[in-house]
């Protein structure tokens, strides 16, 4: 049923429900919830970052209480609702109320106050169901291939509900000892804006490890913006060329590079429609993946977990890989990137390529902060423990042999 925005009464839980639905058809929330009033957005984000973070708990407390089939609309009110009620300090009866009236656009007030009533009936009942984050059967499995380690298995499960509010910062000298300098609010830059960046700290250790290796070298950085491993490779001291095809993301590169200083630019150009052979000695290739390595700060990534979804992403990480090898220098270097920790997006898309590609071999990196895997290597969030973990990155470089 299309629901017309237009005509709904206005309430937290419509503009919730609204904008959830935006991230589900693949918007990020970030993205998603720049509709809504500045002053509502810090609301909603809690919102809808904790139902995706408890999504598994929410529906098996829908289940449980639920004796017919009922819409997915519905469904997805009472999982908002119930999430308000948990961690929110709005009035229950508020929150059911409004829950009601706006099931009305669905054809469904009944059910959703039937179950919202039984959830406050036994409330203390289901704040132990929904306190210890279910996880996905798949996002399990997939942590278990690529990390053998139960320790580690155990501080990524238990990281889960375990929002970063720290953020890496990167010095343009990089003699600074940088896993020391962390801040928690971002306004806090301001103080040292002309030196740094926000970055995750495990994005940071990936581009440290290829540090001998780019030394002096000229590089191409194919989806560059907004800018932080461009940043990175120039502190190290690489010579880099960027490039990006997203105009907003564009404009946040040249918002940072100015305000770090930076002689870098940025072209609007689609890498795949473009032709640089022989010119780079190295290609970065930050691909777009599913971004399942985000989960801590992007909840939503644990539900995307599906052939379709992830299939679209192999097809360009394939086609990026095969344009890069066309171009790069003989002796020179493919780096591929992706905030993933799937099978699909990381081991098997370097497998298949080396298959179709013997001219290129894997070449060995050297950190204790990486785990390696295969034909690359993973960043390892149990190494980062004292700074709250890291998201999960996995790199491998390519070299080509003539």
């Amino acid at each position: 049923m299309l629901l017309d925005t237009n005509k709904i009464k206005n309430s937290d839980i419509s503009n919730i429900f609204v904008t959830t639905e935006k991230v589900n058809k693949g918007q990020s929330v970030d993205n998603a919830i720049t509709s809504l009033d500045k002053i509502k957005r810090p609301y909603a984000f809690l919102i809808i970052q904790e139902h995706f973070r408890r999504y598994q708990n929410t529906i098996e407390i829908v289940k449980e209480l639920s004796h017919k089939k009922s819409n997915s609309n519905a469904v997805l009110i009472i999982q908002i609702a119930i999430i308000m009620i948990y961690f929110s300090t709005k009035p229950v009866h508020s929150i059911v109320n409004d829950s009601v009236e706006f099931a009305k656009n669905f054809k469904a007030p009944g059910y959703v106050n039937v179950i919202l009533r039984s959830v406050l009936k036994e409330k203390d009942k289901f704040r132990s169901a929904i306190k210890e984050i279910k996880i996905g059967n798949e996002f399990k499995r997939q942590i278990i291939k690529i990390y053998s380690s139960k320790k580690i298995h155990n501080f990524i499960f238990n990281s889960l509900d375990k929002k970063p509010v720290n953020y890496q910062i990167s010095y343009l000298d990089d003699t600074q000892a940088i896993y020391d300098k962390r801040v928690s609010i971002i306004d806090d830059l301001k103080k040292i804006k002309k030196q740094s960046w926000v970055q995750d700290i495990g994005n940071y250790e990936c581009i440290r490890s290829v540090k001998k290796l780019i030394k002096n070298k000229n590089i191409l950085d194919c989806c560059a913006a907004p800018g932080g491993k461009s940043f990175l490779l120039s502190s190290f001291g690489a010579n880099v060329d960027c490039i990006d095809n997203q105009k907003n993301q564009i404009e946040k590169f040249k918002s940072n590079a100015d305000r770090l200083e930076l002689d870098l630019k940025i072209k609007k150009q689609d890498f795949l429609r473009s032709n640089f052979k022989n010119v780079y000695d190295c290609i970065l290739l930050d691909a777009p993946c599913s971004s399942l390595g985000t989960f801590r700060r992007n909840p939503d990534v644990m539900l995307k977990i599906n052939k379709n979804f992830l299939k679209s992403k192999n097809d360009k990480q394939a086609l990026m890989l095969i344009h890069a090898s066309k171009m790069i220098k003989p002796k020179g270097y493919i780096i591929y990137i992706v905030c993933s920790f799937h099978m699909d997006e990381t081991i098997e898309v370097i497998d298949k390529f080396l298959k179709k590609n013997t001219d290129f071999n894997v070449i060995e990196l050297q950190s204790d902060k990486l785990i390696k895997k295969n034909n690359g290597y993973f960043t390892n969030p149990l190494s980062f423990k004292k700074f709250g973990g890291s998201d999960i990155f996995y790199i491998s470089v390519l070299e080509r042999k003539n």
